[in-house]
């Protein structure tokens, strides 16, 4: 059997698995995901968190499945493995076979990469363009194809309606150009200029929305970053946490290989590891900087992982053919026996539930259960017409989702700055005079903020979400009655 259809029979086997579990795990959306689905219900040109990609995926998997959980997820599934097909190509073309076997096989059963194949945010559309532009890169590199600098513009736009880390990956373009012997002629010729205005019209829906909402986009990035932090903890938990959701035997290949391209790359010019070193490095340099400025999360560099993937395979190709066979086959070895063991306990927790005696409200999964059960208590409490309302942009989308009629459930600010998407697309001013229900996370008094937009705010009930096998808290919340909403200067 020919290695593609080896990679490609992986790459199906795990697009019908995602099917199965999707349809069998019962595990609800979590509160990015319902929250996104929440965007495709008002169109936009761009939000206060992100572009518009993920709201458009989702009007199309709703308009295809229904509006269901389901629905949402194959929007993942699909993505995932279209990247899949990509990833392998780059990997067969532009290195050799046996590498884009072997590093499809262990690229599609990495923990980070299977999680981002159900679970439907932003980043699946961020992978799949990536890995689009990395073989855009290569295919330029080997055939110095002028037209290719147009497709390269499309991708960059394309990923700019995705997440603005593509505003630097587009950098890291101009980082190959420079850099690369082969490719620097690119500079002196007006394909990558007409390629960059591809770029700026493709994502021009991002650049009019923030010029018309006080590039919103733009300064809630900056506010996200706290004020009081521990920098070396925030970096430690970022990298260790990475390495542990990579699988550490990957992820010293991946950090290795990133590295080892500044020799392979500028001193050997192998321009291959140019692009491998121009596309990943940088990113995980900064965002390495910004969890010492005190946010970084593990998925975060994930499209930087990409071309080290295949690269780092390469390399241990190359040492097989040196000689070093035993180190190869038991590198091999140790990262799949650690790669495998993650991701099952990845899609089936509960036994290192058991064995770590973690409770409920500190499992993973507590972020993907009891949603359906709040909605069931808050509409036991609703009047015919009334309206919903939320402290919490996640437990508002929630609601909205699994409510019967899924009406629209309005954000309540939390305090003065707590801006995000609801705060453009919602119009509170509606809600002016009006009596709600008001649902609030944890048992405590509702903030201050909250309150003073009501007349008179009346705690109905505290709810604990239980665990249905322990029967121990998962999440708790409390729904008050609202009377009388003012809208004020914070809508």
């Amino acid at each position: 059997m020919k290695k593609r259809t080896i990679a490609y029979v992986v790459i199906l086997l795990g697009f019908i698995f995602r099917i199965y579990y999707i349809k069998t795990s019962n595990l609800l959306l979590s509160p990015d995901e319902a929250y996104y689905w929440d965007w495709a219900r008002h169109p936009s040109l761009s939000y206060l968190d992100m572009g518009p990609m993920i709201a458009w995926i989702n009007m199309l998997m709703v308009h295809i499945f229904g509006s269901t959980a389901f629905a949402l997820r194959m929007g993942a599934n699909i993505l995932s493995a279209i990247t899949a097909v990509i990833f392998y190509e780059i990997g067969n073309r532009f290195f050799s076979s046996t590498t884009a076997l072997l590093s499809t096989v262990l690229y599609v059963s990495n923990p980070l990469v299977a999680a981002g194949s159900f679970i439907e945010t932003y980043y699946v559309p961020q992978i799949l363009f990536m890995t689009i532009l990395i073989y855009l890169l290569f295919e330029l590199n080997q055939t110095q194809k002028s037209w290719l600098w147009y497709f390269i513009g499309l991708v960059l736009g394309l990923g700019i309606l995705s997440h603005h880390m593509f505003f630097l990956f587009s950098l890291e373009v101009v980082l190959f150009v420079f850099i690369s012997q082969k490719n620097r002629h690119w500079l002196f010729r007006k394909e990558p200029y007409i390629g960059a205005l591809i770029t700026i019209a493709t994502a021009s829906p991002v650049f009019i929305w923030n010029l018309t909402h006080g590039l919103g986009m733009f300064k809630r990035a900056l506010i996200l970053l706290p004020e009081h932090y521990n920098p070396w903890f925030v970096f430690s938990t970022f990298f260790f946490g990475d390495m542990g959701l990579v699988t550490p035997f990957v992820f010293i290949l991946l950090l290795y290989t990133m590295f080892y391209s500044i020799r392979r790359g500028l001193f050997e010019h192998d321009e291959r590891f140019t692009i491998i070193l121009a596309t990943s490095l940088p990113t995980f340099a900064f965002i390495s900087l910004l969890a010492f400025k005190g946010r970084a999360e593990i998925n975060w560099p994930s499209a930087g992982f990409i071309a080290p993937f295949i690269g780092g395979i390469f390399l241990l190709e190359d040492m097989h053919k040196s000689g070093y066979k035993r180190f190869v086959v038991s590198a091999f070895i140790l990262m799949f026996i650690t790669t495998l063991p993650v991701v099952y306990f990845e899609h089936y927790p509960q036994l290192i539930f058991k064995l770590l005696d973690i409770p409920p409200q500190r499992q993973f999964t507590n972020r993907l259960a009891g949603w359906d059960r709040l909605a069931e208590e808050v509409e036991k409490y609703l009047k015919p017409g009334e309206i919903i309302g939320a402290t919490d942009y996640g437990v508002t989308a929630e609601i909205a989702f699994y409510i019967k009629g899924q009406p629209e459930v309005y954000y309540l600010p939390t305090w003065n700055r707590s801006k995000n998407a609801y705060w453009f697309f919602q119009n509170r001013k509606s809600l002016c005079d009006k009596d709600m229900i008001v649902v609030d996370r944890g048992s405590g008094e509702i903030n201050p903020v909250t309150r003073a937009r009501f007349a008179s705010l009346q705690k109905l009930d505290v709810l604990y979400i239980p665990d249905e096998k322990t029967g121990l808290p998962r999440q708790t919340f409390t729904i008050y009655k609202g009377q009388r909403y003012k809208c004020g200067n914070y809508g």
